[in-house]
């Protein structure tokens, strides 16, 4: 079929009216991402991102905060703000998972406890009190690496370093038995401090994959 020559004409210029609109979108999202709170270096946090003691906010504006500072801070126990002053409901819980590994700074009267590479959290409150704040550190690989990972904390926390020696025997019966899908291995709570730290794995049969969690509690 014949094009006519207004037809030829208008297919020249489409690809360039095209490139001068792609362009232009490049250039809308470039003003848009430079005036966003996203790529400021160290933004000021508002205060739905940072409680008045300084601990970050439960809430996904506190999370959001957290992801772009790389810390999370919370305090359990004596001295803390309440569940409902940190965005928590006063009875329930919640969990963030951060874009990055950050940094967890946990305090428990004077103690400070600080955990590099958390991949997530979960802060759990009752009464208005923040009862339980769960890390999940992004460090672990498998079976070896989750021991290894809770024997380097074993002597900040006051675990018993028997918990420890024996799992590579209770991980065997297990495998032995072949019974259930999942090896669960609880270290500690500590005994001292004014945190009760609380490890835990989780081995699968099937994948080998054994997660990690690291649990502070408020001491009674």
């Amino acid at each position: 079929m014949a094009v006519s020559a207004r037809t030829r004409t208008l297919l020249a210029w489409l690809p360039a009216a095209l490139l001068v609109l792609i362009i232009g979108g490049v250039v809308v999202a470039s003003l848009a991402i430079q005036g966003s709170w996203w790529t400021e270096e160290a933004p000021d946090a508002s205060p739905d991102q940072k409680a008045s003691d300084g601990s970050s906010m439960l809430t996904d504006a506190g999370f959001d905060y957290v992801n772009v500072e790389g810390v999370v801070r919370v305090r359990v126990g004596d001295g803390g703000l309440s569940a409902t002053e940190l965005g928590l409901p006063a009875d329930g819980d919640k969990t963030a998972e951060f874009r990055r590994p950050v940094r967890a700074i946990i305090a428990a009267g004077e103690e400070v406890h600080v955990l590099n590479d958390i991949a997530g959290l979960t802060a759990t409150a009752a009464d208005d009190r923040v009862t339980a704040v769960t890390l999940r550190p992004d460090v672990v690989r498998g079976w070896v690496g989750a021991v290894a990972y809770l024997q380097a904390l074993g002597e900040e926390f006051g675990w018993d370093a028997t918990q420890l020696d024996g799992l590579e025997a209770e991980l065997a019966e297990f495998n032995r038995s072949g019974e259930g899908e999942t090896f669960t291995a609880t270290i500690g709570p500590s005994s001292d401090g004014e945190a009760v730290v609380t490890g835990e794995l989780v081995f699968d049969r099937d994948t080998g994959a054994t997660p990690v969690t690291v649990t502070f509690a408020p001491a009674e």
